[in-house]
């Protein structure tokens, strides 16, 4: 009975699933989520809106008052009496009200820009984690690509091989196509090397949050789209975080401009005071206000004048930018799609099926050895060709996707 408990025991332990298995898969959804959650761009930019909100709200209070308090003493100037003096003042400064107003506009402004700004490096970041995905499907794609090649050389090899030691071939075409085979092999090595370098990318990029053998779950797909250039030229240039966040900064210049005007006219402030004088005690309040002779912020108001006319050529310049830079996008996109037609119309199926026929007549004497490895280059390259141009064509799709906001369905 001894012996069967921990045998049992151990049967139940093993058996039972293991609920804290490490996560090896992940999707575009997930890693976008990741990434959104642990880069520390993201994070840094979190805690800028922060600071701008607490600044703002700090903005809001009032000057603190100071109190203050005086002793010595206090002489007749005929010397009969002598007595000791003392004294205490509170004084509250009460500023400008339509400086005031501006002022706190300039820290709201501060804030909001803040929230745009990051809006703008949460796209970023998406965009970026988007390249990188693509970018190891990519080269996933190659590396099957390249691998399947190299076996069909190498099975063309051997089959050689065994004609050239029946004394049907020369030996020397064995030679060869065994060199294929080996730089075949050199390019399935190179390529599993820049699939290790990329997935390490990523990882660091989403703050090394995945499991150290991870797994990207989907593919480069690809599916028609029609686009209106217009609506989305429209709907970018309207609601872009960089747009906002530049205009939001112009709003910010205006209200310098008009905390600069404003400021000539000067605060002021209240002081309540009770004093312990020779002859007596002194108490009561005063008003002080200070008096623009020196300073009347003309300067202030110029510079901050050439500042406004410097943010709305700025943000003239950025949309000019941001619709040179979507047009861009839509013809590199559309490129992308008319190339994947004509892989599509049949060029693919066309390169398959001429390898096919290579490979046989090879086999059978047919055709040289350089015209049946030169049909196989062909057929590589094609495949190649082909899913460069599905990464082109979801890179392009992804570079709209930051610009305009949203998923292209």
């Amino acid at each position: 009975m001894n012996i069967r408990i921990p045998v049992l025991f151990l049967f139940i332990l093993f058996a039972l699933p293991v609920s804290g298995a490490e996560k090896t898969r992940y999707s575009l959804d997930e890693l976008i989520s990741i990434g959104l959650e642990k880069n520390p761009t993201i994070h840094a930019g979190g805690e800028d809106i922060l600071a701008k909100k607490a600044a703002y709200q700090a903005s809001k209070r009032l000057f603190n008052p100071s109190i203050s308090y005086e002793k010595g003493e206090a002489e007749a100037y005929d010397g009969s009496i002598v007595r000791s003096t003392e004294g205490f003042s509170l004084s509250q400064p009460i500023e400008n009200p339509f400086s005031r107003h501006f002022r706190i506009e300039i820290q709201k402004s501060r804030w909001d820009a803040s929230l745009f700004q990051h809006q703008f490096l949460q796209r970023e970041v998406v965009f970026e984690i988007k390249k990188l995905f693509y970018k190891i499907l990519l080269l996933q794609n190659h590396l099957a690509a390249a691998e399947k090649n190299g076996e069909s050389i190498q099975e063309t090899y051997f089959l050689i091989k065994k004609r050239a030691q029946a004394g049907e071939v020369k030996e020397l075409e064995a030679i060869k196509l065994h060199v294929e085979t080996l730089k075949a092999r050199n390019q399935v090595n190179l390529l599993q090397t820049e699939l290790v370098m990329a997935k390490d990318s990523l990882n660091k990029f989403l703050g090394n949050a995945l499991s150290s053998e991870f797994i990207l779950s989907g593919e480069l797909a690809y599916k028609p789209l029609s686009l209106d250039e217009t609506k989305i030229i429209h709907h970018t240039l309207s609601s872009h975080p960089r747009i906002k966040e530049k205009k939001i900064e112009l709003e910010m210049g205006k209200s310098r401009l008009n905390l600069a005007k404003w400021q000539w006219i000067p605060g002021f402030e209240l002081s309540a005071f009770s004093r312990k004088e020779l002859d007596g005690t002194n108490r009561g309040f005063g008003i002080s206000l200070g008096i623009p002779l020196w300073n009347q912020k003309t300067k202030a108001v110029k510079e901050a004048g050439h500042m406004v006319s410097k943010f709305i050529s700025e943000l003239s310049a950025l949309e000019i930018e941001l619709e040179t830079q979507l047009k861009e996008d839509l013809l590199q996109f559309l490129l992308s799609e008319k190339t994947l037609s004509l892989f599509h119309e049949g060029l693919l199926q066309q390169a398959d099926e001429s390898t096919r026929i290579s490979r046989l007549s090879y086999s059978q004497g047919e055709i040289s050895l350089i015209d049946y490895l030169d049909s196989m280059r062909t057929q590589y390259m094609i495949l190649i060709d082909y899913q460069e141009s599905l990464f082109h064509w979801n890179l392009s799709k992804a570079a709209l996707e930051k610009n305009i906001g949203e998923e292209l369905r």
